[in-house]
């Protein structure tokens, strides 16, 4: 019987509860608690206790959270007030002498301790987790250690937690009432303000002032907005001025029904009116300069990540989506300048797309791609060479096809935006035939790369020093061999547990279904395909079996990698760079890239004479005709295998070797972290001498 809030962490119960929604200030989803102890019936009792101290603690916070509106306010007022402050402290040091870099490395760390205290209190520290999320935000492993002795020497002296007064001085600006639950709200609030305006480095310490351009694009505005000095004409006959000739009306009055001239005395002394400047139709994104927007709209991302989390609830969407969207999202944000999404119309689309096509090739690579500003992103493209300049095809139609989504989530939750129709012909069309425009490999190319040491065991570095003949059975063996005979895509190979090779009517074959380190590219994706005979012949099943008896549940476990996010085929991208190098030097030149077995796979079988319909249920393909995907059933494993059995056989010339698995393989030892090829500020100091 299931026990309410409780489940089982390891051998340990813990207890944990989701907060509601309108609770979630500090983006906590939930609280968890252990509970100490391996017992069911002791758990069960505890829990009782923890559950009913948490109802009477939500009641409590539900009826004094501070508002939405308000924890804005709140933010952008401490945010600004603190960025003044630390533009004037930035000024005195370098009157001092103090150098640009030391500022705005004292400022990230700084900004960063006020992070922490805001997320985990006067306990704050920096653990595995806040380590994780510095180096995925670009800092380097000396400034994670300043991090934490800062927050150690801000609780020693004192300055954490801020004063009681002032913020509860913040609170009373805001006519917030001063309660327990508030107060510390609204102290996480300051806390964050203050972390954002020191994050916010680059405007201080790198010249990127956006706050400069508006300033100089609202001036310019009033300036036109100003209105125009009338001239005063001056009779010639008399010498002296006469009044100003009244401004003429939109619509030309006929002659016979001109008013006649008023006498003198009705004459004003007010300044003649003029005509109001008429604002251009990107009026409404000039009024943000001036601070004329409604305040009461819901952010993009805030919009994007609770349809996507509600997609993932329903099944509809897996984790690698929902993150694919919520990242796409925070850089249109960037790109955008803002987060309204009422303010979005087809030509933001249109130029996003275009700012896209002058990325860098390698964007996303870094964690700080994600977190740069767009303008630093353009400027280290402008410095390549133009062959590594601007996304893949594939990935702009990625990218649109995810806008689509998203602007169809903002309309859902009432945020429509001005137009978004066409986002398709913003797409890239597809060249060619063959799907994403690869080339397929030839029968001739697979000889070649097969030919490897890795495959053959002759003396090379490939193989990691080994001796001559010894042949390492691990992913640089196998993924390329399952690539060409069954044709499936590299995260659904790499991804692959023991578990997923399996028997079925006498079958041996490879099951492709999501898995906890990978998810499918659709759903047609999911399939059941049989084993090659020349992976068997080749000695595959007993690499299964020599895997399952060291206890290991991946198919390929050293390419699990240190970062959860990080697919298990990116982690493989490397060997198979090299090893393609090494067999095809003149693969890039061609186009062909890894997905080109799957594209050799698919064209063999078809010139073999193997029907559309097998081929699609072996690749994963949808079967879009009615015929065939409407009124029939997946191939059987048999009709597939004799399928697949017609396939040139390139590894012919291949020996079968006794299993070796990789030695961290055999004793468990987890991938170590790449190591980083920035030089430490010493290591340049001593380059330079």
């Amino acid at each position: 019987m299931s026990v309410q809030y409780v489940f089982r962490r390891g051998a340990v119960y813990w207890w944990r509860r989701r907060l509601p929604i309108q609770l979630r200030a500090d983006c906590r989803s939930g609280i968890e608690v252990s509970l100490r102890t391996k017992s069911l019936h002791i758990a069960r009792s505890i829990a009782a206790e923890v559950t009913r101290a948490s109802e009477h603690l939500l009641h409590g916070m539900r009826q004094s959270m501070i508002s939405a509106d308000d924890a804005r306010r709140i933010l952008t007022k401490v945010a600004i007030t603190h960025s003044a402050n630390l533009d004037r402290v930035a000024a005195t040091e370098l009157a001092y002498g103090d150098s640009a870099p030391s500022g705005r490395t004292s400022d990230i760390v700084t900004g960063w301790a006020y992070r922490l205290f805001a997320a985990q209190g006067i306990d704050a520290a920096v653990g595995e987790i806040e380590q994780k999320e510095m180096l995925a935000a670009g800092l380097e492993a000396q400034m994670i250690t300043l991090v934490a002795k800062t927050i150690v020497t801000f609780r020693d002296r004192g300055v954490m937690p801020p004063k009681r007064q002032r913020i509860v001085a913040l609170m009373e600006e805001f006519n917030i009432p001063e309660t327990r639950v508030n107060v510390q709200q609204a102290e996480q609030l300051y806390l964050r303000g203050m972390a954002a305006a020191l994050l916010d480095a680059g405007r201080r310490w790198t010249g990127l002032r956006h706050d400069d351009d508006l300033l100089l694009q609202s001036g310019l505005l009033e300036e036109a907005r100003r209105p125009i000095a009338q001239s005063v004409p001056v009779d010639v006959d008399t010498g002296s001025a006469s009044p100003a000739p009244a401004v003429p009306n939109s619509i030309p009055v006929p002659v016979a029904e001109r008013p006649e001239t008023p006498p003198p005395s009705a004459v004003t002394t007010e300044e003649p009116i003029t005509e109001e400047v008429a604002l251009s139709e990107d009026a409404d994104d000039l009024d943000s300069i001036i601070d004329i927007e409604d305040e009461s709209y819901r952010s993009l991302l805030d919009i994007v990540t609770a349809a996507g989390e509600a997609k993932v609830a329903l099944g509809e969407w897996d984790s690698k989506t929902l993150k694919q969207h919520i990242q796409l999202a925070k850089l249109f944000e960037r790109f955008l300048g803002h987060d309204n999404p009422t303010r979005v119309g087809q030509k933001h689309l249109a130029q996003f797309r275009d700012v896209l096509l002058k990325f860098p090739k390698n964007y996303g690579k870094s964690p700080r791609d994600h977190i740069i500003p767009v303008s630093e992103i353009i400027a280290r493209a402008e410095k390549l060479p133009k062959d590594q300049v601007g996304l893949t095809k594939a990935t702009i139609n990625r990218h649109m096809n995810n806008m689509a989504n998203i602007a169809g989530m903002c309309e859902a939750y009432g945020y429509s935006w001005e137009s978004y129709d066409g986002i398709s012909k913003l797409r890239a069309k597809a060249r060619g035939n063959s799907e994403n425009g690869r080339p397929p490999f030839t029968t001739g190319d697979l000889q070649a790369l097969f030919s490897l040491s890795i495959w053959t065991g002759a003396t090379s570095d490939t193989n990691d020093g080994n001796s001559d003949d010894v042949i390492i059975h691990d992913a640089r063996y196998w993924v390329p061999l399952i690539a060409a005979y069954h044709g499936a895509r590299r995260e659904e190979i790499c991804g692959l547990q023991l578990d997923d090779i399996t028997e079925f009517e006498g079958i041996w074959g490879l099951k492709f279904t999501p898995t906890d380190v990978r998810g499918l590219k659709t759903k047609a994706s999911k399939r059941h395909v049989p084993l090659h005979t020349e992976l068997i012949r080749l000695g595959f099943m007993d690499y299964v079996q020599l895997l399952r008896k060291t206890k290991h549940t991946l198919l390929f476990p050293e390419l699990l990698a240190v970062a959860e996010s990080t697919p298990m085929g990116d982690v493989f991208h490397d060997d198979w760079r090299k090893m393609k190098e090494a067999a095809l030097p003149k693969a890039k030149e061609e186009r062909k890239v890894f997905h080109s077995f799957r594209h050799w796979c698919n064209n063999e079988m078809k010139q073999a004479g193997v029907g559309s319909e097998i081929r699609k249920d072996i690749l994963g393909h949808v079967n879009k005709d009615v015929n065939e995907g409407t009124y029939t059933e997946v191939a059987h494993l048999k009709l597939m295998q004799a399928a697949l059995g017609k396939l040139p056989t390139p590894t012919s010339e291949l020996k079968a070797s006794a299993i070796r698995l990789r030695p961290e393989v055999i004793s468990h030892v987890p991938r170590k972290t790449r190591k980083s090829t920035k030089r430490t500020p010493d290591q340049m100091q001593t380059a330079d001498v």
